[in-house]
C-alpha cells in the first residue's frame, strides 16, 4: 500500500493514503529536531530523510527506519593459521558490518570497509580471524572479505559471521569457492555521518542520491546505482566558487537530463548519465542569479522554478528567466510585502488543480511562513497575498486520496495536515474571505481630471447572493472611499451608475460569507472622459 512520511515534533510518522497516522521507531541515539526541516527523497522504494534528524534515516517499504549509513568497523581483523585444513599460502581480509532480509537474507545494507589485515601466512591450515568488530549499531552479521591465495589487496567474500557478539572465525574454504566477485567498490557513508554533523540537501537523479553536508557546504556527493547507503569517496565534487560565503551549496534542482546545483549567485549542472560521464557545466547566463531556499524549488514539466534574492525564477530548456519582474518585483524586492531575511525558510509546492507554483514567505516584520502567493503557469499571472487564520503553514506538498485524486495540502505549526481546492469555500468552519484590490486606474493621465462612467461587473452566477462589496475611492491617491457596492452573486452580470470625477479610480473587492464562492471574470468602467480635453 503507498504510504506518505511526515515529521511532527520529535516523531516520524508513517501516513496512510486515508489520512491515518502511526509513529514510526527510530533507531537507537536517532532523535528528530523539530526546529529543523526535515527533507526526503526516495530511491528504490525506499524513502530517505536528512536534516531534522541527529543521524540521517532510511525507511523500508514495510515502515522499518535504520541509519543511512552504518558505523565502519574501527580496525581490520587478525589473521594467523588454527589446526590443521586445507590452506596454505599468504592471506589479507576486510571486514564490514550488514543488515540481511530476515526472509530472503537478500542484503539490505553494508557499512564501509575495514582498514586492510596485516598478511597471515599459513601451511595445511585453517584461516582464524580474530579481533572481528563489534557494530555499534543493529546488524544481520559482519561480513568478511579475504584475498585469494598469495593476492595483493583485491578481496573475496569470504564468510559471514552471524550476530554481533561472537568475534573470531576460522574457515579453510578454498579460492575456487569464494564469491565470483569482488569486493564492492562503491561503499562508503553519505556526508552528515559523523557525529556532530548532518546532511542538509538531498534529491534523487539518474537513479542515485546526491547530498551535502553542513560541515563541507560546497561538496556534492553521490550515492551508488539504486544504493541508499553505499556514497563512494570516488561520487565527490567540489561546487565553485569554494568557500565564497557561508552559504555553500543551497538547493538541487532534479531535472529529467540536467542536475541543478544551486548557490545564491550561481548554478552548475550535472550531465551525462554515469560517473564514466558526468560532468559539471555551468548554466548559462546564470551569473548573479542562484536560489535563496532549497525547499522552495518545484520541478513542473522539467522546468524548474525557485526564490533568488530579487524574485522567482524558472529554469528549463529555454535557460534562466524571472517571472516576477514584470508584474510583481516590488514583492521580492522590497521589505513592503514580505521578511527578506527569511528568505532561505521559504518553502512551494506545485497545485495541479490549477496548474500553478505555491510559494510560502514571511510577512513583513514576521518570523514564520504566514504567507502564500500563487503564480498560474498557464496565464503567467500572480495571485496574493494570500492567508490563512486557521494555522500557520509550515510545510506544503500533495499527495494522493485513495481514489488516486492529487490532492495539494499544507502542514501546520500545531501539527495537522490540511486539505486545499476543497469545495465548501470554508475553513475549519470559518468564511474564506476575498480580499482583492485593484491598482490606482489613471488611464495613462495621472495629472489630468477624468470622469469615471459606469461599472459592469461579471461574475459565476452562484447559488447565493452572498455578501460581495466594492469599496470605491475616486480622486487622489490619498482618497477615502466615496462610494460601496452591493452586487448579487445571483445575476452574472450588473451594471452600476457612474463614479464620478476624480484623477484616479481605485477599486476594493470583499466577500466574507462563509461557504460561499465568489469568482470574478472581470470588469469595466465606461465610458472614461478627460476633463478639460476634446
Amino acid at each position: 500500500m503507498p504510504f506518505y512520511i511526515a515529521v511532527a515534533g520529535g516523531t516520524l510518522y508513517r501516513m496512510s493514503t486515508t489520512g491515518t497516522a502511526t509513529a514510526l521507531t527510530l533507531p537507537s541515539g536517532v532523535t528528530i529536531d523539530s526546529t529543523r526541516v526535515a527533507r526526503m527523497a526516495v530511491l528504490d522504494r525506499k524513502i530517505v530523510v536528512v536534516n531534522a534528524p541527529s543521524r540521517s534515516v532510511w525507511i523500508a517499504p514495510d515502515g522499518t527506519v535504520r541509519p543511512l549509513g552504518l558505523t565502519p568497523p574501527s580496525g581490520a581483523p587478525l589473521l594467523s593459521g588454527t589446526g590443521s585444513g586445507t590452506l596454505s599460502g599468504t592471506f589479507k581480509a576486510r571486514q564490514s558490518f550488514v543488515i540481511l532480509d530476515a526472509n530472503t537474507f537478500n542484503l539490505l545494507q553494508e557499512s564501509p570497509f575495514s582498514p586492510l589485515s596485516a598478511a597471515a601466512t599459513v601451511t595445511s591450515q585453517y584461516l582464524l580471524a580474530s579481533g572481528v568488530a563489534i557494530s555499534p549499531d543493529t546488524i544481520t552479521a559482519r561480513r568478511l572479505y579475504r584475498t585469494v591465495t598469495n593476492g595483493s589487496a583485491t578481496v573475496f567474500k569470504w564468510a559471514d559471521l552471524n550476530g554481533n557478539t561472537a568475534t573470531a572465525l576460522a574457515d579453510d574454504l578454498p579460492d575456487a569457492s569464494l564469491s565470483l566477485l569482488a569486493a564492492p567498490t562503491e561503499l562508503g557513508n553519505a556526508p552528515g555521518m559523523q557525529p556532530g554533523t548532518r546532511m542538509t540537501l538531498i534529491a534523487t537523479w539518474k537513479n542515485r542520491l546526491w547530498g551535502v553536508g553542513d560541515k563541507d557546504v560546497d561538496v556534492l556527493r553521490r550515492s551508488g546505482l539504486e544504493l541508499v547507503y553505499a556514497w563512494p569517496s570516488s561520487g565527490t565534487y567540489a561546487i565553485p566558487p569554494v568557500k565564497a560565503d557561508q552559504y555553500g551549496i543551497t538547493g538541487l534542482i532534479p531535472r529529467k537530463d540536467e542536475f541543478g546545483i544551486c548557490k545564491r549567485n550561481i548554478i552548475w549542472k550535472m550531465v551525462g548519465t554515469s560517473p564514466d560521464d558526468f560532468e559539471l557545466v555551468q548554466v548559462r547566463e546564470s551569473k548573479g542569479r542562484g536560489c535563496y531556499a532549497p525547499d522552495s524549488i518545484v520541478v513542473i514539466d522539467d522546468v524548474a522554478y525557485f526564490l533568488g534574492g530579487d524574485g522567482v525564477y524558472t529554469w528549463g530548456p529555454n535557460g534562466i528567466g524571472s517571472i516576477s519582474d514584470a508584474k510583481v518585483r516590488n514583492w521580492f524586492a522590497t521589505d513592503t510585502y514580505f521578511n527578506r531575511s527569511r528568505y532561505e525558510n521559504a518553502f512551494a509546492k506545485y497545485n495541479s488543480k490549477y496548474h500553478g507554483y505555491e510559494l510560502h514567505l514571511a510577512n513583513a516584520g514576521d518570523s514564520s511562513e504566514n504567507r502564500w502567493v500563487f503564480y498560474d503557469i498557464a496565464k503567467g499571472t500572480w495571485w496574493g497575498p494570500h492567508i490563512t487564520d486557521a494555522f500557520t503553514p509550515t510545510w506544503a506538498s500533495e499527495i494522493i486520496d485513495t481514489n488516486g485524486v492529487i490532492i495539494p495540502v499544507m502542514g501546520s505549526s500545531a501539527g495537522h495536515i490540511w486539505q486545499q481546492n476543497q469545495t465548501g469555500f470554508t475553513e475549519d468552519a470559518n468564511d474564506i474571505a476575498l480580499d482583492l484590490v485593484t491598482a490606482f486606474h489613471s488611464q495613462g493621465t495621472p495629472d489630468i481630471e477624468k470622469h469615471w462612467g459606469r461599472l459592469s461587473l461579471i461574475s459565476k452566477i452562484q447559488a447565493a447572493a452572498g455578501n460581495l462589496s466594492i469599496a470605491a475611492k475616486v480622486g487622489a491617491l490619498d482618497a477615502a472611499v466615496s462610494r460601496t457596492l452591493s452586487p448579487s452573486q445571483l445575476l452574472g452580470r450588473e451594471i452600476f451608475s457612474p463614479f464620478g470625477r476624480g484623477r484616479f479610480l481605485n477599486l476594493a473587492f470583499t466577500e466574507t460569507t462563509n461557504a460561499q464562492g465568489c469568482e470574478l471574470y472581470g470588469y469595466e468602467v465606461e465610458p472614461v472622459h478627460e476633463l478639460g480635453r476634446r
